[in-house]
């Protein structure tokens, strides 16, 4: 009897591995997944998904990347750096792929025999629409699953920071972020909710790399701007995430708050070239400097943004990350600095890398021009 009590211990306990070795769950594109046994090898789209891996298991990122579309380098070249010092194992991690959907060899993905392959919605890489594609990596025995940080990152960051946990096995490291990230969203929303005057606001992408002006409107980070308590001008005549629109247009509309991304580089900055530029390498005055010879460029000076000191920007590699929390936090002191005088999104954004990343961080990567 004792040795049939044991065996039935033994039975439940087998069983139970059983089952905690399968995930079942849904992707954000709304498909099943179901995955058999933990996952040991995979695969992601874009480089700079290894910020988000960063979050999830500092003590080893590339744990497990058997490949990637694109290197870190290619929007986070000073972070990479920092990653192959740190886990000089990077450098190894093949890439099947340069800088666009159709750059990708789905040969050279089936050869990684990742377990799972982690593709964006909407990214540069193939998209929930590449159903050849996923076919095929799904007939090879790779699971594709679809996370989200770039098309809709206010409703899917957290989502994806869930299913990332859940199939990587990292729930516990994955919850602490999100923990974070819906205190700082909830306190914002609260704030937001009570203010009834909303400044106007131009949100403008990659100034001075791109013609005047392309701005965000319903998706990327757009959206950003209305939950930060503001009305985005380009909303009502730009359907869609980005549009093209003249310097008259911001003449006539003449906002009250102008923010734009900055995708410079220091190297590009020392060069003396245009497009604005914070992040690494960079201090509050050389970020003020890149954003006001931007500005002094243009026809921006006639606006009230630029002549009432309310013209900001920030790097724009926050748009398609987790860190995203830290723009709305900025978005919501540019255009009420009274209601949000207390919150410091530089100092939310160092703080976030000393308790969860396993980098240093440095640099300026929120400027504001100040108009002579």
């Amino acid at each position: 009897m004792l040795k049939s009590l044991f065996s039935g211990l033994a039975l439940c306990l087998w069983a139970s591995q059983l089952v905690a070795a399968e995930i079942n769950t849904i992707d954000l594109a709304g498909r099943e997944i179901k995955i058999e046994g933990s996952v040991e090898r995979f695969g992601v789209s874009e480089g700079r998904y290894l910020t988000v891996l960063s979050l999830l298991r500092p003590e080893n990122p590339v744990k497990g990347v058997v490949g990637m579309m694109t290197t870190l380098g290619w929007t986070h070249p000073e972070l990479e750096q920092k990653l192959y010092a740190r886990f000089p194992e990077a450098k190894n991690i093949p890439t099947f792929g340069m800088q666009s959907a159709d750059s990708v060899s789905i040969e050279k993905i089936i050869e990684l025999k990742a377990q799972v392959a982690f593709l964006g919605l909407s990214d540069h890489g193939p998209n929930s629409k590449a159903k050849e594609l996923i076919d095929l990596l799904e007939a090879s025995g790779t699971k594709v699953v679809f996370i989200d940080f770039r098309l809709d990152p206010l409703k899917n960051t957290i989502p994806s920071l869930k299913l990332m946990g859940e199939i990587l096995g990292e729930q516990e490291n994955a919850q602490r972020y999100i923990d974070l990230y819906q205190q700082k969203l909830d306190l914002v929303k609260s704030r937001v909710a009570k203010i009834k005057d909303k400044p106007s606001v131009f949100l403008q992408v990659h100034a001075g790399r791109r013609e005047c002006c392309w701005g965000m409107a319903e998706g990327m980070l757009g959206p950003f701007v209305g939950e930060a308590g503001g009305v985005n001008i380009a909303d009502a005549v730009a359907p869609g995430p980005t549009a093209l629109h003249t310097a008259e247009f911001l003449l006539v509309e003449n906002p009250d708050v102008w923010i734009g991304t900055a995708s410079g580089w220091k190297q590009e900055y020392d060069g003396g070239a245009l497009p604005v530029t914070v992040g690494p390498g960079m201090s509050d005055e050389m970020a003020e400097g890149s954003l006001g010879k931007y500005l002094k460029t243009t026809d921006f000076q006639a606006i009230d943004a630029v002549k009432n000191d309310r013209s900001h920007a920030f790097w724009h590699n926050f748009y398609n990350s987790p860190f995203n929390i830290v723009v709305l936090e900025a978005f919501a002191k540019w255009l009420h600095p009274e209601e949000f005088k207390d919150i410091d999104p530089d100092a939310s954004l160092r703080q976030i890398y000393k308790d969860f990343m396993p980098f240093e961080i440095d640099g300026t990567y929120f400027t504001t021009y100040h108009h002579e």
